[in-house]
């Protein structure tokens, strides 16, 4: 009997290694988990749970609190990395409809290490302060023009303000939380007043739209949708939608982006066909648009016989454009057919209300939210099925339009429609839910 239990005795020292807090590994774990905490709401946001979203910005607080107790510099790369990924490992999925599967892995690897290379430098900020205060800057910090590591996600969950004001605030209670020169008392005492400080009182209301409308969330994958033997059946499917909308007394009508998947400008059949039934509904939707230089991913606006076509500006690098080394790209892997840019700034009038066009990727850019009141945003999702792509969208989204005061009307293929609009406080939305008990 005693063989039995001795033969495991070799791999006694690896495994007291393995839980070793002063090992690599040991530290890695501990990194992964410091990340997992700080990026919580993220994979939260998959449930619709009030408890969950009460203590989601507390999670990530303590994730702050165990990088800062961490004080080694491989610690704050491997936070990085594991945040790089845990927000952004869907990107490479995209790889798969270009026949570069391969790349996926590789893809991932290198967001870690860019993550994890800038978390790494703000180590060396010495101070523990300074270093929390580069970590949050680094949502300024947007490589190739990617700006989804926005730090403002964190306050869209929970008691703390939507805004700026608010993550700040989530920063500083986890760095007196931290802190171990000030007593138990002060702390305590900093921390409360943080939280009232930090704390949702104001129930913003933003403009809606004065029409009756009907935001269309279709589900064709990004492998069939631009098959030339599809189009035909995809596009009909968006009249006999427009008709059932007329049916069902709709004033408007929002598709998502390319919906037709093909350039409808050179399409005289349906632009005809949508101009006429826009005497009856208003219809927006994405399609491609060329002239005899360029290519566009586009929204078109059907209204009372009129056509408007507003060209995206913002596009996706290496998914719409080749930001850098773009002979290169296109030699070794593909040779992407890029987008020309549109305006920065695309508006339009709909009943009197001046709306803010903005397709998929354009509807996270924060200086679309400067000068709007009412966003009509279109995406394609399908590029990332079976992903958190779209909760991280929505979440920004939510960021954007309580900061903001925004609503924001949002149609999509894949997942998922919905109209965003500013943050509803926890506090009532736990007695909303009792009293419908």
């Amino acid at each position: 009997m005693k063989s039995k239990y001795f033969r495991f005795l070799p791999f006694l020292p690896l495994f007291l290694k393995f839980i070793n807090s002063n090992s690599t590994i040991f530290k890695i774990i501990k990194a992964f988990f410091s990340a997992l905490l700080i990026s919580n709401c993220i994979y939260f946001s998959f449930f619709e749970n009030l408890f969950l979203e009460f203590i989601s910005p507390f999670l990530s607080i303590y994730g702050l609190v165990l990088l800062l107790r961490s004080k080694n510099k491989m610690s704050y790369f491997f936070t990085g990395f594991f945040i790089g990924i845990l927000w952004f490992w869907w990107i490479g999925l995209s790889s798969i409809y270009f026949n570069l599967s391969y790349l996926i892995p590789i893809e991932i690897l290198i967001i870690g290490i860019v993550y994890g290379f800038l978390f790494f430098i703000c180590y060396f900020l010495k101070f523990d302060f300074l270093r929390l205060c580069g970590i949050f800057l680094l949502s300024f910090i947007h490589p190739l023009g990617f700006d989804w590591l926005n730090w403002g996600i964190l306050s869209v969950y929970g008691i703390f303000e939507a805004s700026y004001k608010g993550v700040i605030v989530i920063f500083l209670i986890a760095y007196f939380y931290y802190e171990g020169y000030i007593s138990r008392y002060y702390k305590m005492a900093i921390i409360l007043i943080l939280i009232l400080i930090g704390a949702q009182y104001e129930q913003k209301y933003a403009q809606d739209l004065n029409l009756n409308y009907k935001l269309v969330q279709t589900n064709i994958s990004q492998d069939q949708k631009f098959i030339q033997e599809n189009l035909q059946a995809h596009s009909n499917m968006i009249i006999d939608e427009i008709l059932e909308a007329i049916k069902e007394k709709k004033e408007l009508i929002i598709f998502p982006e390319t919906a037709f998947a093909f350039a409808l400008n050179k399409s005289p059949y349906y632009i005809q066909a949508l101009k006429e039934l826009s005497h009856k509904i208003i219809i927006i939707v994405g399609a491609i648009s060329t002239t005899a230089t360029n290519t566009y991913n586009s929204t078109y606006v059907f209204n009372n016989g009129d056509i408007e076509i507003f060209n995206k500006y913002y596009l996706v690098p290496f998914g719409e454009e080749i930001p850098i080394f773009k002979n290169f790209f296109k030699k070794y892997f593909y040779n992407l057919d890029e987008f020309s840019k549109g305006e920065k700034l695309n508006q339009y009038t709909l009943n009197n209300q001046i709306i803010t066009n903005a397709i998929c990727y354009e509807a996270t850019k924060e200086k679309l939210y400067q000068n709007s009141n009412i966003v009509i945003a279109i995406s394609n999702n399908a590029w990332f099925n079976h992903s958190s792509q779209y909760k991280l969208q929505n979440l920004l989204l939510k960021f954007y339009a309580n900061n903001y005061n925004v609503n924001i009307y949002h149609a999509t293929n894949g997942k998922e429609s919905m109209v965003v609009k500013p943050k509803e406080i926890l506090l009532l939305k736990i007695k909303e839910k009792f009293l419908n008990k």
